[in-house]
């Protein structure tokens, strides 16, 4: 749970790479793998 508004646990740091991936009963991926890496995100620019 998150009640400060930020994480307070190190959970996910900057440039981890996070993989999800299903496989079938044969051990085969269902619909390939997601490969993702934690970046920082840029600060929106005022309108």
């Amino acid at each position: 749970m998150i009640a400060d508004g930020v994480a307070s646990t190190p959970f996910m740091l900057f440039m981890d790479t996070i993989r999800i991936e299903m496989l079938d009963g044969a051990g085969k991926s269902i619909f390939g793998a997601i490969d993702q890496k934690v970046v920082q995100a840029e600060a929106r620019r005022s309108r």
